[in-house]
């Protein structure tokens, strides 16, 4: 069965996402900045979705061929059709991968739709997008379009489309929730978005029953999405006694907010330096590490060449010093995945070198294959990694999976 996934503002590193959980009996169909087509077979994309943290929509497909706008109607009036002849049918049409004049044409065909569902004598409301060519999650689950109707994914390419019906949406209450309202946040440092803590943790391959651990817990984002993601077997650690707390306060308030289990799995937080975590840990005892270590004193975008490359060589020691003293505590094959920061410099992007860590025994793998790369229109790192950052930060991330040789 064809599914399409609408990817999140970084593309590249949504698709890397998708693919970690999906499995080896996966085809590419087709792919741009926008959307990732895959055949899956015995594939779920509520639960999916659950675990994702880099997708804004699943949905399935219900046909493909020539862009004709009959073929279109043809088939979302069979949808449509089948819906409950009780109360408003609600649907709207999102299109990708289209100009945005024809873009718009598309999206009109909603006003088709819903004068021959009228002519029926159905009630019908056709939901526009409030700008560009895609409705948005929100407006997706505001209008109950999944239980009354339909949202229309069509997806332009090469003078075929493709259409399929959305089956899922992005928790984006849940994930606003977790990111604004844990009461424990790190205002100056800066905190790694749970969406991206969610899809590293997804990137490290660690199965659910699996053993994860984050030596830089932070305020405990991580540990907070994997607890929410279904993982019971987690430890996080971090030099501050204050982010100890913080964290053990997030995990406390999830379970208040009915997030994760009142009686649910604890993970182990304790206070300790990166570097001599193994003295708190069993030896050949995880499956994966997940981490954003420390990124340097905050930046304000004034600072010199020489300062950043001092800053970089001073966390590269940090760096290097931890990940030795992981290596014990990985079971053979094991992955970290870990987000580098990446300084920008007066629109220079200034990043590590991961080559130094092949000395200890890890090895650099890349994300996502070279064609693929090419069809989202993005680039790997000199680590094999990808970037995640928005215009006007001084700091970026390079996200990185390194595996045990």
């Amino acid at each position: 069965m064809k599914y399409i996934f609408i990817l999140g503002s970084h593309p590249a590193l949504s698709a890397a996402e998708i693919l970690a959980i999906v499995g080896e009996q996966t085809d590419v169909v087709d792919a741009s900045k926008e959307a990732l087509i895959l055949d899956i077979p015995d594939f779920d994309p509520a639960a999916a979705m659950r675990r994702l943290g880099g997708t804004v929509k699943i949905g399935k497909v219900i046909a493909e061929d020539k862009l004709e706008a009959n073929f279109i109607l043809e088939k979302a009036m069979a949808i449509l059709a089948e819906k409950s002849a009780e109360g408003r049918i609600t649907f709207g049409v999102s299109v990708y991968g289209a100009s945005r004049e024809a873009s718009q044409g598309l999206i009109k065909l909603g006003m088709e739709m819903k004068s021959r569902l009228r002519a029926e004598g159905k009630s019908a409301r056709w939901v526009r997008p409030q700008e560009g060519s895609s409705l948005s999650s929100v407006s997706v689950v505001k209008n109950r379009m999944l239980e009354e109707g339909a949202e229309f994914l069509l997806f332009v390419s090469k003078g075929r489309v493709t259409i399929a019906t959305t089956a899922a949406v992005q928790p984006f209450e849940e994930f606003s929730q977790t990111d604004f309202g844990r009461p424990a946040r790190d205002m100056e440092q800066g905190m790694l978005p749970p969406k991206v803590a969610r899809m590293m943790v997804n990137l490290s391959g660690a199965p659910l029953e699996g053993f994860i651990f984050d030596p830089f817990c932070g305020s405990g984002t991580v540990l907070t999405e994997a607890l929410r993601m279904g993982y019971a077997k987690l430890a996080g650690s971090d030099k501050n006694p204050v982010a100890v707390t913080s964290t053990e306060k997030n995990i406390a308030w999830l379970r208040e907010k009915g997030l994760i289990a009142k009686d649910g799995p604890a993970p182990l937080v304790f206070a300790a330096d990166a570097r001599n975590v193994g003295q708190f840990m069993k030896d050949a005892s995880l499956d994966a590490i997940v981490t954003e270590p420390f990124l340097g004193p905050v930046l304000t975008g004034k600072e010199t060449r020489s300062l950043i490359q001092k800053q970089i060589h001073e966390l590269s020691t940090l760096y290097y010093e931890s990940l030795s003293a992981w290596l014990r505590l990985f079971k053979p094959g094991a992955a970290t995945v870990i987000a580098l920061p990446n300084y920008v410099l007066r629109q220079e992007h200034h990043g590590f070198s991961t080559k130094e860590f092949s000395k200890l025994g890890y090895e650099g793998e890349s994300l996502l294959s070279p064609s693929l790369l090419s069809k989202l229109g993005a680039a790997e790192t000199k680590n094999r990694g990808l970037l995640y950052g928005r215009t006007g930060q001084h700091v970026w991330r390079e996200i990185v999976r390194l595996r045990v040789k």
